[in-house]
């Protein structure tokens, strides 16, 4: 998986990070099965992460984001928006 950053960004003086565990994503929103197939359910549950880190980003609290997911898309989407980007392992 393609790691942005690895430490907090310096310029960034909140007293918070922000913790945001995240399943691979096709197995995610599984109880949304009736009504969305996987592709949909997986598109939502990114889109979920992307609007959770992008607000927490935006929050002058807030110093750093880290998402712990083993998946590599969703990884790389979430650390091209600046969160640091750990395997759940």
């Amino acid at each position: 998986m393609t790691r942005m950053r690895t430490e907090p960004d310096a310029g960034r003086a909140g007293p918070w990070s922000l913790v945001v565990p995240l399943k691979p994503l096709a197995l995610a929103k599984s109880r949304l099965a009736p009504a969305l197939d996987g592709t949909a359910r997986a598109r939502l549950a990114l889109a979920f992460a992307q609007d959770t880190v992008a607000a927490a980003l935006a929050c002058a609290a807030v110093r750093d984001v880290v998402v712990v997911t083993d998946d590599a898309r969703a990884g790389a989407a979430l650390a091209a928006l600046g969160a640091r980007v750990t395997d759940d392992t």
